[in-house]
């Protein structure tokens, strides 16, 4: 039996597709392990998006849309509607568990949350920020701007990526490997200081889809290839033929082979914690933020425009030691949910969130929830068992797309025009959410001006390139 007061891990893998696990898409055997004891909530979805909505619902219980608080976001970047700190007013996940007396640490190479004024280490007693993912250009050296065509058709991301992860060799250099490492010998020493509350971010398998050679080789090899660690650089266009199918499944490969890393470096993690008998008296929570397109529909990567459940869905499993076997709950949950559930099982009380406690979901058959809404910048999308409609809510002439997910779920085929009645079921219960009429006025100002923060400079040089400035010290920013 488990004591009164339970630990309490949650693990967060970034752009973890909710088909990667448990599917054909990608191995996945230590997670399937973790799963089979848990209940896995099947049918969660991401409330607000992209990185930073996603967890500021996660980490507070409270909705991050439709952009409701204007929160000043200078010195952050990307400045999209919606991407900004966790208000003053709002009480993170670790200050409650903090206040009753909970040891807590946040061990994260998802270099966003660090990034000045964001908020994300309020109360963490501990955490450890480990450096150099995607643009986080800390080691700053004229070759973290040199040109990576080779690896990304000019574009200007993976120039500093590539020069922090220079000196790589071993497996255990990957940043999934350092997260994970890092977190099991957090858990290992901190088995004295219970009860304790630990948050692991993993920004893998977002990209770049860098993995160690050999799990990409595993699913398509490269054959002589180019490994392109960008997969938006694949993307035909104007002047820009279409990819040959060989470099989309070699690029499919990279992303599989670097969830299979991930994964097996979660199995260490979870074998580590499982000896420290951890299992054994915490919760322990894997979840992700979003998926991404490995050419579902003709592209890859995620965008505002396209949510469809290869980017919205979500994974959610749930390890309680006082329930063994895998459990299915297929309501409806979103990750708002997260905190109150978590503080229900941990038996910790709170003020009336957003978000709902889930758990008693799991032992029922009747879905608790009808629909779930979710936010992208300035589009919208409204989901229930049947239909998904997708709208653009700040221009109130673009066109509504909605998708019969009954006979298309896939979501290929727009049939707005053929059920209007359903278009405006779900635009009613939008509105309800954003408390007015399409189309939508955010009180969230994104900041303009410079992407003034690490992993901008390379791109600002740039547009100013572009617009005949010289660098060479005679003209001032």
């Amino acid at each position: 039996m488990a004591s009164a007061r339970l630990n309490l891990i949650v693990v967060c893998f970034d752009t973890l597709r909710h088909d990667a696990v448990a599917t054909d898409l990608c191995r996945t055997p230590h997670l399937d392990r973790f799963a089979a004891d848990a209940v896995v909530y099947t049918n969660a979805w991401a409330e607000g998006l992209p990185t930073i909505p996603f967890r500021r619902a996660a980490y507070t219980g409270r909705r991050s849309y439709p952009w409701m608080h204007h929160v000043p976001d200078r010195g952050s970047q990307p400045t999209l509607l919606g991407w900004h700190a966790i208000p003053e007013s709002q009480t993170t996940l670790a200050e409650t568990l903090y206040a009753h007396g909970y040891a807590t640490g946040l061990i994260s190479d998802l270099w966003h949350q660090f990034k000045p004024t964001m908020n994300f280490t309020r109360g963490f007693v501990s955490w450890d920020f480990l450096r150099g993912q995607e643009g986080d250009t800390y080691r700053l050296a004229a070759d973290s701007f040199a040109d990576p065509s080779p690896h990304a058709h000019g574009r200007a991301g993976p120039a500093a990526y590539l020069y922090q992860t220079k000196d790589r060799v071993r497996d255990e250099d990957h940043f999934a490997a350092r997260v994970l490492d890092a977190a099991a010998e957090w858990v290992e020493g901190n088995r004295g200081s219970a009860p304790y509350y630990l948050q692991v971010e993993s920004f893998t398998p977002h990209e770049f889809w860098d993995p160690p050679t050999r799990f990409a080789d595993a699913y398509h090899p490269a054959t002589g290839r180019l490994d392109h660690i960008v997969p938006q650089s694949l993307h035909g266009g104007p002047n820009r033929p279409e990819p040959d199918p060989a470099d989309v499944a070699r690029t499919q490969a990279l992303y599989r082979g670097y969830v299979t890393f991930a994964d097996e470096r979660f199995g260490r993690f979870l074998d580590r914690i499982t000896r420290a008998g951890a299992l054994e008296d915490s919760v322990v929570v894997v979840l992700s933020d979003h998926g991404t397109e490995l050419w579902d529909q003709g592209r890859f990567g995620k965008a505002a425009a396209r949510m469809h459940a290869f980017n919205t869905r979500i994974n959610l499993l749930v390890h309680h030691p006082d329930r063994t076997g895998r459990h299915d709950a297929p309501a409806f949950v979103q990750n708002q949910d997260l905190v109150p559930t978590l503080l229900g099982l941990l038996g910790t009380a709170h003020p009336p969130l957003d978000g709902r406690d889930v758990w008693p979901w799991a032992k029922e058959a009747a879905p608790a929830r009808d629909h779930v809404i979710t936010g992208w910048e300035g589009h919208a999308s409204v989901r229930d068992e049947r239909w998904n409609l997708l709208v653009n809510t700040l221009d109130a002439s673009a066109a509504r797309r909605l998708y019969d997910l009954a006979v298309d779920p896939r979501e290929e085929r727009d049939v707005a025009a053929e059920h209007p009645d359903v278009v405006t079921r779900q635009l009613s219960r939008l509105e309800a959410l954003l408390g007015a009429p399409l189309p939508a006025r955010y009180l969230h100002r994104p900041a303009g001006g410079f992407a003034a923060t690490a992993g901008g400079l390379r791109v600002l040089r740039q547009q100013r390139a572009l617009a005949g400035e010289r660098w060479d010290g005679s003209n001032q920013v």
